[in-house]
């Protein structure tokens, strides 16, 4: 039970598979697509960076919590696809794939 999803989402901060993204940032307000496409979690079927965008520069308070319900999501998926490498004795290659994917894309978004 870690405070981290909903700490970084108050600062507009939401996680992806690519690293981690500042939602209110400009580029983002011409996004009209979800945090993450493959997502299914209630924001990213319901809402874009578009608007979540528009929500955090508005300082309306539901943006935290729309991003914190992504941010919730996107660990608990997280833990789960980690339990089920280290079942299967992969974890390490899990481990060094999504490592690399996250933080390699720091430079691109």
């Amino acid at each position: 039970d870690c405070v981290a999803p909903s700490r970084q989402a108050r600062t507009s901060s939401v996680f992806t598979k690519d690293g981690r993204v500042n939602i209110s940032n400009a580029p983002h307000k011409d996004e009209f697509f979800p945090i993450e496409k493959d997502c299914t979690c209630y924001t990213c079927r319901n809402y874009t960076r578009a608007y979540l965008c528009h929500l955090f520069r508005a300082k309306e308070m539901v943006a935290a919590t729309l991003a914190t319900i992504h941010n919730q999501h996107f660990i608990v998926g997280l833990v789960d696809q980690m339990r089920e490498s280290i079942e299967d004795g992969s974890f390490f290659e899990f481990k060094e794939r999504f490592m690399k994917r996250y933080y390699d894309n720091v430079i691109r978004r």
